[in-house]
């Protein structure tokens, strides 16, 4: 299929924040630039979902992200996590060729990473611009295992570095890491969908009472059995509100709603707080709706000190700790976050909109440029 003139989005399969950073852009984008996302195809209901413009969806593995310890996903099996990234990088860049020639061959203006690195020097090699949008790259969260590691991990870790280097721009999204070293760099601030308050029609479409509190609530999708889900009861006057079961049965107090109906930011900005695990889509969702956001700490994960530096900055994040967490001891947290009135968002949150103009000027260089400063 020819997409000349368009855009080819190579997205990260870990979680759904890059998907859902990624999409907040993509929508901005005019429809008359073609999009192909390439990304796993369990994340294809998700684009689905979330893309309000036509976008082609090709399945592409390129990388693994990061790898959680069964059960628990604030932390990061650091050595898993590092044999699984080099098996998978180099076998992206045994592929790089055949990239490079789909790319010509599609007539492809330009390349957006969120946040692959092999893609970028596909761009290169294809000579079209290379856009990273990224808080971290993956070389940082991978550094601190691959010290622990050393000799051939450090290695791995210094190759994946070049080859983030290859990037003609890197659109840096707050909160974020330094990433100094990287490419020419367009701070963009927060990138964010905007959430819909849809209290009064979420009360009512669960039966909640107006005097009850509602917490979006979401610890992950796999292996959170042995969470304390049973504390959850004891607090009969809030209602806990997310998108899984619970593992643990039906507890009254304790509703899932569908995704295609509801999105995080929604669910987010219709909330009285939130409990999450705090990465960068939760984080920013839960500033930019102005509502208290509580976390437990995140093991292995570099982004993890920037996020929470943002969130104590904004004012509103409630820190717990991974013992409170496990057994859902929540209580006292949440008496704290309902008295909580955080200011403004410490970045701006129209990082949308600037991606967008970013990602317009490089696949339409002729039109004037537009970039949000």
């Amino acid at each position: 299929m020819d997409d000349r003139g368009g855009l080819a989005v190579f997205v990260t399969s870990h979680g759904f924040g890059h998907l859902n950073r990624t999409v907040a852009a993509l929508n901005l984008v005019p429809a008359d630039i073609p999009i192909a996302v390439r990304c796993h195809p369990d994340l294809f209901d998700g684009w689905k979902q979330r893309l309000t413009r036509p976008a082609r969806l090709v399945p592409h593995v390129g990388e693994i992200g990061a790898i959680n310890p069964p059960g628990d996903s604030a932390a990061t099996d650091g050595p898993a996590t590092l044999l699984a990234a080099k098996i998978a990088y180099f076998d992206a860049l045994s592929r790089v060729d055949e990239d490079v020639k789909t790319l010509r061959d599609e007539g492809a203006a330009a390349v957006l990473c969120d946040a692959p690195a092999v893609p970028l020097l596909a761009a290169e090699r294809a000579g079209i611009p290379g856009l990273l949008l990224a808080n971290f790259t993956w070389a940082d969260i991978y550094e601190p295992h691959a010290r622990q590691v050393g000799g051939s991990a450090l290695a791995f870790v210094a190759t994946l570095r070049g080859t983030y280097r290859r990037a003609s721009t890197l659109l840096r999204a707050a909160p974020a890491l330094a990433m100094r070293d990287v490419a020419e760099t367009v701070e963009v601030g927060m990138v964010v969908t905007p959430g819909r308050d849809r209290r009064a029609e979420l009360r009512d479409l669960l039966g909640i009472d107006a005097r009850s509190k509602v917490v979006y609530f979401y610890v992950g999708r796999y292996g959170q059995a042995d969470l304390g889900w049973g504390q959850l009861t004891t607090m009969g006057d809030v209602h806990f509100v997310g998108f899984h079961a619970c593992p643990a049965g039906g507890l009254p107090n304790f509703h899932v709603v569908p995704a295609t109906c509801w999105n995080g930011a929604d669910l987010a900005a219709s909330a009285d707080a939130i409990v999450a695990k705090a990465g960068y889509g939760t984080a920013v969702e839960a500033m930019a709706a102005g509502v208290p956001f509580i976390y437990p700490p995140r093991e292995g994960f570099a982004e993890h000190e920037a996020l929470e530096a943002a969130l104590n900055q904004w004012g509103g994040g409630v820190p717990i700790s991974l013992a409170d967490f496990h057994t859902l001891n929540l209580g006292p947290h949440l008496e704290r976050a309902f008295t909580l009135s955080p200011g403004p968002p410490p970045f701006p949150a129209d990082g949308a909109r600037r991606v967008a103009d970013a990602l317009i000027a490089a696949c339409r260089p002729d039109r004037p440029r537009s970039l949000t400063r």
